[in-house]
């Protein structure tokens, strides 16, 4: 009779061995990770935590991969999002000339380009392109924790997201302007309106709306906005 089951029949007189369970194996701590989160998930969690402490990234040879989950370091990524990567290069390219993506250094060969991890980021979301939960995550936390001090273009970051609020306020304007004094033009062949080509008049006629300003948003990104502006004022039949 082990002591337990000793203790129990001297406190409550029970005449039977009582069965005590016994103890659970200790598991470390990656048996404990691996048992609450998936293989996948723990992966991009430490990639970013690595990634995210560092001030800066190459833009093409570290950012980009990064906004795919993609490892710089180790991991070659297959045919298929190797050629997403290239195809968001060239786009990221257009809109560091454009003045639409913040590098650090715009002076250098494209190739030596640095941007700040926060700013990639908000360039990414600005462009409607889906990024691991897992980097959301941690730039949210980011976001809200740093010290200003700790980022000599953190306000000129806060200041480009109010820029980028009023274009996108502008862009609805100008959506609504065109739709009622030139819809004809804001159809598509089959008489619907296309928000491809209200997108098309904004930026031909820019200067109406923006000034000198150039527009915050490319032309796909006004698209998605104002087809989404579209569906939420069509009626309901």
């Amino acid at each position: 009779m082990n002591i337990i089951n000793k203790i129990k029949t001297s406190l409550f007189g029970l005449d039977k061995e009582i069965s005590v369970p016994n103890a659970p194996i200790e598991m470390t701590m990656g048996e404990r990770e691996k048992k609450i989160y998936d293989e996948e998930h723990l992966r991009l969690q430490k990639l970013y935590e690595k990634w995210i402490c560092k001030d800066k990234w190459l833009l093409q040879k570290e950012g980009i991969p990064l906004l795919f989950g993609i490892n710089p370091d180790t991991k070659e990524p297959d045919d298929n999002v190797s050629m997403k990567i290239d195809e968001l290069w060239m786009h990221a390219q257009e809109c560091v000339h454009n003045k639409l993506l913040l590098v650090l250094n715009a002076d250098n060969s494209d190739d030596k380009w640095e941007v700040l991890p926060i700013n990639l980021y908000r360039w990414a979301v600005v462009s409607r392109i889906s990024v691991p939960d897992e980097f959301s995550t941690l730039i949210a936390f980011v976001i809200q924790t740093v010290k200003p001090e700790q980022n000599s273009q953190n306000q000129i970051v806060v200041e480009q997201d109010a820029v980028l609020q009023k274009h996108k306020e502008i862009v609805m304007g100008a959506a609504t302007s065109l739709l009622v004094n030139a819809s004809a033009q804001c159809q598509n062949d089959n008489g619907k309106v296309s928000a491809e080509n209200i997108s098309k008049l904004i930026i031909e006629n820019k200067q109406e709306w923006f000034g000198q300003d150039e527009p915050l948003l490319v032309e796909s990104v006004m698209t998605e906005l104002i087809d989404d502006y579209i569906k939420l004022t069509s009626p309901i039949v």
